[in-house]
């Protein structure tokens, strides 16, 4: 058997569309969202959008939880430290757990304001704002610490790409050099 070099073509896609999902997600509820009040007309559509974003992003994450269960993968990278080896590891884990957190305490805030009658089906209005909800507290502090964890993930990728010269990149990639 031929040793894997590569992710599975889905499991790239599924990557690359993710780590642009999150961020646009992200930057969208903490530079656009939180700065505009309640009662601004395009708040609502922008809402919807940044629900349907997050509520997409669990469900990918999810089916690429699954088929990186279900397809072959490359050996574990090792280097010549152990410790940033489990660190790197233990990064991959908490990206899928903290993705999924931030997607769960969305769901709860939009659950507690009532944000789908609201904003799917025009039952009602928004808050005053959503300082008052613990879900909301919850919500940013998950995705403070997805991007966080992205921004780790990210340098990790280039030094193994641009210092220690292991073309990891390439195992995420659909190019087939």
């Amino acid at each position: 058997m031929s040793e894997v070099k590569r992710y599975h073509p889905s499991l790239v896609v599924l990557h690359w569309l993710l780590a642009f999902a999150i961020a646009g997600v992200f930057v969208m509820g903490a530079f656009v969202l939180d700065e505009m009040k309640n009662d601004v007309p395009e708040k609502m559509q922008l809402l919807q959008m940044h629900i349907l974003g997050g509520v997409s992003i669990m469900l990918l994450t999810i089916v690429r939880l699954i088929v990186r269960i279900k397809t072959d993968k490359p050996a574990p990278v090792v280097t010549d430290n152990p410790k940033m080896d489990k660190l790197g590891s233990n990064v991959h884990y908490a990206l899928y757990l903290f993705t999924v957190l931030a997607a769960m305490s969305g769901m709860a805030l939009s659950i507690k304001a009532d944000l789908l009658n609201i904003l799917f089906r025009h039952i009602g209005s928004l808050p005053a704002d959503f300082e008052g909800y613990a879900a909301h507290e919850v919500h940013a502090v998950m995705a403070m610490v997805l991007i966080a964890l992205s921004v780790v993930h990210v340098a990790g990728a280039l030094k193994h790409q641009v210092v220690l010269k292991n073309n990891i990149l390439a195992r995420m990639s659909l190019r087939k050099d």
